[in-house]
């Protein structure tokens, strides 16, 4: 007994069905290695002012926009302004423009009218009190 042509043609189609499984499996599973320092150091982190603006922009020129922002303070100590943001990220639709800020709620609440004034309306926004000082923080996103 020997090996037919049947046979031959069979192994020949079951080589290649299993080549193009292999093939589409390695894509579907592939991970690059090379790992983004913003993928790991501005999601979920809480991030002083001039860390967020870095964060914000490499988010940006990914076609990324803050769509929710948290904030609190780094330091309540009187005299001492320094506030720590977080955010989550959505899509940028095509020309949207965006801006975020973050301070006591009379800074807030003039860069609002100002937001407005150039079209931009708010996105989301928190305050927070400290309660150990009263002192407050907000955050605010604008698009548009």
């Amino acid at each position: 007994m020997g090996i037919d042509r049947e046979d031959c043609k069979r192994a020949g189609k079951a080589s290649t069905i299993l080549a193009a499984l292999t093939l589409l499996g390695g894509c579907m599973t592939h991970r690059p290695t090379v790992i983004d320092a913003y993928q790991t150091s501005g999601i979920d982190q809480w991030l002083a002012t001039a860390d967020a603006d870095k964060v914000v922009n490499a988010m940006g020129a990914k076609g990324l926009m803050p769509a929710t922002i948290d904030c609190r303070f780094a330091d309540t100590t009187p005299g001492q302004v320094a506030y720590l943001s977080k955010f989550t990220w959505t899509r940028a639709p095509a020309n949207t423009r965006y801006h975020w800020e973050v301070g006591d709620p009379a800074y807030l609440a003039s860069k609002e009218v100002r937001a407005n004034r150039v079209g931009l309306r708010r996105v989301d926004a928190k305050l927070v009190r400290d309660s150990a000082t009263g002192q407050k923080v907000g955050c605010s996103v604008w698009a548009g």
